[in-house]
């Protein structure tokens, strides 16, 4: 038989007593999470102190409640591609950690079926739709939640709740890492962040205003590698992974998960999606029949279906605030269908592949494949067919096999030879970040996909007659100097959708 990751899955449940597990369906009252910067959230933090420390040291290795049982049910330090190579260190380290074990020992099914599970940043060529961007909420949902039950269980407190990290939340001191994961002596502290970081400095300092909350313009959750989930994946989420960390920790799918840390940025994550949901017309797509394997509070296997996790309500618990847009933009369409791909319009596209090569890379787009207005009416050939519609640039089939820190910022026409500008310049369209591309070199049904919505800016620039009708992207690298990464983007396209 084939070793997939299905087989895996469905071969280690079925061999374990499985609980069956209802959303909402234990009489509790509903918990409240609350900002790490609160009283109430601060409180937890201590807590959560004395929980790191008794996972590390006190629960025993293989438990599943031990701290790199959780962390590696993320992903296992090590490679993310090639899927041979992902399950070769998989089976390398349950040997390791369960040695003299039984193969049927409840633990060693337990962690062949929950470790690298993150949805949305592997492929398993043989199971092509285990890893689905779509899942990367829900998932995280999940993780973070049977996370706190956890904590719960080995505090035996059944008041703790994991406090968020809102690092744009509007105080500028926000952008820094709350102070008691900078203590040295602490559980909390890992030596391995970016040295600003440990240091209280924001994270990020080296290119401040990276870190935005665009996704939140997006009305549909996903349609194709634009919507709110892929966009929030990559800012916010990877845009903090790289701010905080370096390849062997935060900056890295693999490593990740080893930081304490982590669990207030996904908690933040997790309340962000909330948040969106709470707009008007804001819906989650209709979740298929899917289920993932997790461990309880008591480190027992449960398997839990997608749909569980659509609201947090479903779950007992709240946050303490929600994110609230200053412009909430409408529903475009009533009712959407929100998995199937709307027609996209390519407006413009790079002609080749785009090696990233140098500090500062320019690339001339030109018409795309498609009804276009003609080139004699600039301020037509990129202007919306319709209201409704929105623009996106995409950066598609980036590859790097290189771990690195680098981040670049992408500009829309920004005249040649100007000064590389930061976050603040009009011609700005966002940020892209390398994490969860590192590995990638060579699996291009794997590569890493960007968007960023770029319809206000064209308006802007349109407006302010600064768009040309072939505008450039211009990528300009940040981070240090040693650190020049092997990148490549296999495209580069505007497009109207």
């Amino acid at each position: 038989m084939t070793v997939t990751r299905r087989n895996v899955v469905a071969t280690g449940l079925s061999s374990l007593a499985v609980s069956a597990w209802i959303p909402g369906a234990a009489a509790q009252a509903t918990r409240t999470r609350f900002s790490a910067t609160s009283p109430q959230g601060k409180q937890n933090l201590v807590k959560y102190a004395k929980a790191v420390d008794l996972m590390m040291n006190q629960i025993p290795k293989g438990d599943p409640r031990h701290w790199e049982f959780q962390w590696y049910s993320h992903w296992i330090p090590g490679p993310q591609q090639p899927w041979s190579a992902v399950m070769s260190t998989k089976t390398t380290k349950i040997n390791q950690v369960y040695t003299g074990k039984p193969p049927n020992d409840p633990n060693r099914l337990l962690a062949q079926a929950m470790w690298d599970n993150c949805q949305a940043h592997g492929l398993n060529p043989s199971d092509p739709n285990f890893f689905q961007e779509r899942f990367f909420l829900p998932w995280h949902r999940y993780f973070v939640y049977f996370f706190e039950e956890v904590i719960r269980g080995v505090l035996n407190d059944t008041t703790f709740t994991l406090p968020y990290w809102d690092y744009l939340s509007g105080n500028v001191s926000d952008l820094s890492i709350p102070p008691e994961f900078r203590v040295p002596q602490s559980p909390l502290f890992r030596p391995n962040r970016n040295p600003w970081v440990n240091a209280g400095q924001r994270i990020d300092q080296q290119n401040p205003g990276s870190i935005n909350l665009n996704a939140f313009k997006e009305t549909t959750y996903i349609n194709g590698s634009i919507g709110f989930c892929p966009i929030l994946d990559n800012n916010p989420h990877g845009q903090v992974h790289g701010a905080v960390g370096n390849s062997t920790n935060m900056g890295q799918v693999p490593t990740a998960g080893g930081d304490p840390i982590f669990w207030l940025h996904h908690c933040n994550i997790d309340r962000l999606w909330e948040s969106w949901n709470r707009l008007p017309g804001r819906i989650n797509p209709p979740w298929p029949d899917r289920s993932f394997p997790f461990a309880d509070g008591n480190g027992k296997a449960i398997s839990v279906k997608t749909a569980g996790a659509n609201r947090v309500a479903l779950l007992k618990y709240q946050y303490d605030k929600y994110y609230q847009p200053k412009v909430v933009p409408k529903i475009p369409v009533a009712n959407p269908n929100l998995l199937a791909m709307s027609v996209a319009t390519t407006r413009l596209a790079a002609p080749e592949p785009v090696k990233l090569d140098s500090d500062i890379v320019r690339v001339a787009l030109s018409p795309g494949t498609s009804t276009l207005a003609t080139p004699q009416a600039p301020k037509n050939l990129l202007a919306l067919s319709a209201v409704q519609r929105q623009q996106y640039l995409i950066l598609g089939g980036i590859q790097t096999h290189d771990e690195t820190a680098s981040t670049y910022n992408v500009y829309l026409d920004l005249p040649e030879g100007a000064a590389t500008p930061g976050p603040g310049d009009p011609h700005y369209v966002g940020t892209l970040n390398l994490f969860n591309a590192a590995g990638h070199e060579g699996h291009t049904t794997n590569s890493h996909d960007t968007a960023f919505n770029v319809t206000d800016q064209v308006k802007a620039l349109q407006a302010a007659g600064k768009l040309t009708p072939t505008p450039t992207v211009t990528l300009n690298r940040r981070g240090a100097e040693q650190d020049k990464p092997n990148v490549e983007i296999g495209q580069i396209l505007l497009i109207e959708s």
